[in-house]
């Protein structure tokens, strides 16, 4: 078993978390809401406007250790699309905020989204704010063309109110220009992908300390890395010149869609990503990467509904170089000079999955799914030890929507089993170096990770939605869900069980 961490496993998670437990989207005439060519949207009429506000809870001790026991949330959210002769319109704004209490660990917003990551070991209450505005146009003036943009922005404020204290700031921000030309029968377009993303955290220590001496710990993957107090040099928190931690991160690439009638639809991507943690001069690591995913989705109709298939792929591969800096003074002034870099981690993963859903006339659906996710990681953070894992995780999900009049009942399961798994530390790779020093690794929360991420899992989830009618002109629904996820053995984790209920109010202008 294993824990893994990196750009592409986060965000894969949160792919696996839609596609599993929704298999295929509702609207299978309009595949083209998959992809991220607004002009698509074009070849659609649907004028909608729908506002939400909810909250949720989370609990259980099926957690990672960086994860609170109990979560709680509340948040707002608006999105609209419009159709006009010659132009098309979409925005969309969403605010959360989150409470917890008793947290530790990742100082970061998503732990595991950068190859390093930052641990401090106090319990206390963090908060987190997220805010995000986004939205496009598209001109659809012309017959066969169709051109547009979208752009988006996220903001995040996270922050601990208890010694070690830090605040960490986000900041999301994408720019996807489209372009679509309409055939006879066909469609085919194109977009260009540029993405940046940045977070920074400030750290510091006020009042009078309740220990001896507050520690972190700096994650260089796989939790490997440098233990030390928390404004050490080898953490990086605190620098001379430099007062906070920094990462940015920059992402571009294309994608290409294509479809046939309303029967079949599929598009490619791949992005290219360039990341550094630190600045004015101090640049610790570098982190290229780059991804590919595809998608491919067909509809077959029939007597009393649609069949739908749908099959995706994903594959990327990321590297984090550390680099060998010396401060030199000269003249009173001290500057970093950069002698080299050594690659110390790297991960490759890949993630294949087919669906099948049938949509019946009648308003219901049911949908089935499967997914398998390779993952290979390597590890070289002091010469000449070598740390390397492998796995091999199945997911299987069913997932049904059934209409009851103004009553929607929507219900899942879904199942994961690890199918293959290579674990090696190689200590020395030639006799007689004389090295004597192994690399620090908090092997405490290894063993707890590598437990919640590779055991067998299962999770139900059920959601009642109620629409209903004020003054026959004010459609509202009321929604109330719960998803379980339940692992069989429990060495290391104190829990087995962790659940999240949300109750939302929603308006259809």
């Amino acid at each position: 078993m294993k824990a893994k961490y990196s750009p592409f496993t986060s965000r894969l998670a949160l792919l696996l978390a839609g596609a599993v437990l929704g298999a295929l989207p509702l609207n299978a005439q309009e595949p083209w809401r998959e992809g991220r060519n607004i002009a698509g949207l074009s070849l659609y009429d649907a004028n909608t406007l729908e506002a939400r506000v909810g909250g949720r809870f989370t609990s259980g001790e099926y957690r990672l250790p960086s994860e609170a026991a109990q979560l709680w949330q509340a948040g707002t959210n608006a999105q609209a699309e419009s159709h006009f002769k010659d132009m098309l319109f979409v925005g969309a704004f969403s605010f959360e905020v989150q409470h917890a209490k008793d947290m530790m660990g990742s100082m970061f917003c998503y732990p595991g989204f950068y190859p390093i990551d930052v641990l401090e070991f106090t319990p206390g209450p963090k908060t987190r704010q997220t805010y995000n505005i986004g939205g496009g146009l598209a001109w659809t003036g012309s017959p066969h063309w169709a051109a547009g943009f979208n752009l988006d922005f996220k903001g995040i404020n996270y922050s601990k109110r208890k010694d070690l204290r830090h605040t960490t700031y986000r900041q999301e921000m994408s720019f996807v220009p489209s372009v679509v030309y309409k055939g006879k029968g066909w469609n085919a377009g194109a977009s260009f992908i540029l993405e940046k993303n940045s977070e920074f955290i400030q750290a510091e220590q006020l009042g009078t300390a309740t220990a001896a001496t507050y520690y972190a710990f700096l994650d260089k993957g796989k939790r490997f890395g440098t233990y030390q107090i928390w404004d050490g040099s080898g953490i990086h928190l605190t620098d001379f010149g430099v007062d906070r931690l920094a990462v940015n991160q920059l992402s571009w690439g294309g994608a290409l869609q294509a479809s046939w009638g309303n029967r079949l639809y599929a598009d490619a991507e791949f992005k290219f990503s360039y990341g550094e943690v630190g600045e004015k001069g101090y640049t610790w690591f570098r982190f290229p990467g780059v991804r590919f995913e595809t998608k491919v989705l067909g509809y077959i109709p029939g007597n009393d509904g649609m069949h739908a298939l749908r099959a995706d792929a994903a594959s990327a591969l990321v590297e984090n170089f550390e680099s060998v800096i010396d401060r030199v003074s000269a003249g009173g002034v001290t500057t970093p000079v950069e002698y080299g870099s050594n690659r110390i981690y790297v991960q490759a993963s890949t993630q294949t999955g087919v669906s099948y859903t049938y949509e019946s006339h009648q308003g219901w659906d049911v949908s089935t799914s499967a997914q398998i996710v390779w993952t290979e990681d390597r590890g070289t953070h002091m010469y000449p030890y070598l740390a390397y894992d492998a796995s091999t995780m199945l997911n299987l999900a069913v997932q049904g929507h059934l209409p009851l009049g103004p009553v929607t009942l929507e219900a899942g399961m879904s199942f994961r089993e690890e199918l293959a798994e290579d674990h090696e530390i190689v200590e020395t790779d030639e006799t007689n170096v004389g090295v004597v020093s192994y690399p620090v690794r908090l092997h405490d929360w290894w063993f707890v990770e590598e437990e919640y991420n590779d055991t067998r899992r299962l999770g139900v989830n059920l959601n009642i939605r109620y629409d209903f009618t004020i003054a026959r002109r004010h459609r509202l629904f009321v929604e109330a869900g719960c998803s379980w996820w339940h692992i069989f053995e429990a060495f290391v984790l104190t829990g087995k069980d962790r659940q999240t209920t949300q109750l939302t109010l929603g308006y259809n202008f």
